[in-house]
């Protein structure tokens, strides 16, 4: 029956032909001659692109999507894809937040053991820093910070006091080395109580702000207890 069919279109082809002479192909040669023909541009041009046959292909299947409440066809598929979207984009921007919310603590004392000396915190934290433990380095270079403002009594030593009532304490007695007490003491929180992760950068800035507070000179207070 294809042998039949294929001679058929076969012969309806080169009977338009002047001067060819019928044939009767085999099976195999007149298959080659119907992929030969099929394969003209006349007949690429009547199938269409390949992008145009997948567009119809995804039309048709879109066209049998149902949504409750919504029907058939593109409105319904369109109505639920915004949809999502917009509930991705909600769980985007509630859920960092909350998230980082939950994993800020609220900012404790900086000391929690018995008073020790500058150098022994400076010593632990270059050891943990050696160690690749910038948590702990940074931790207790701020606390070496804070004992060497007590050691040049430019603080008063006072337990349960936080970092940033240090940073505010210390900054009025050193002007210029203010801003990096905050800095020091922002980081300090972020890095004890907030979570977030020291590097080897972080240290080396708050060694940095031991350098400036060190070299800072302190200025005499009002009554006001405002620089004079």
């Amino acid at each position: 029956m294809l042998k039949e069919a294929l001679t058929g279109a076969l012969t309806g082809v080169l009977s338009g032909v002047p001067g060819v002479v019928p044939v009767q192909p085999d099976r195999s040669t007149a298959r080659g001659w119907l992929a030969a023909e099929l394969a003209g541009p006349e007949y690429r041009q009547a199938r269409g692109s390949w992008l145009s046959r997948a567009w119809s292909w995804l039309q048709d299947r879109l066209e049998g999507v149902s949504v409750p409440g919504l029907g058939t066809g593109w409105t319904s598929v369109v109505v639920v894809v915004v949809l999502l979207a917009a509930l991705v984009a909600v769980v985007l921007l509630v859920g960092g937040p909350l998230r980082r919310s939950a994993r800020q603590s609220p900012a404790g004392p900086v000391f929690d053991t018995a008073p020790e000396p500058s150098s022994a915190h400076f010593a632990r934290a270059d050891a943990a820093a050696a160690a690749g433990e910038h948590d702990l380095a940074v931790t207790e270079r701020f606390r070496g910070l804070v004992r060497a403002l007590e050691e040049r009594a430019l603080l008063e030593a006072r337990p349960g006091r936080t970092a940033a009532e240090i940073a505010a304490e210390a900054g009025a007695w050193l002007p210029g080395g203010a801003d990096a007490l905050h800095r020091a003491a922002r980081t300090f929180e972020d890095v004890r109580y907030g979570g977030r992760p020291a590097t080897a950068g972080t240290d080396e800035d708050l060694r940095e702000v031991v350098r400036q507070v060190a070299a800072a000179r302190p200025v005499a207070l009002g009554a006001s207890g405002q620089p004079a």
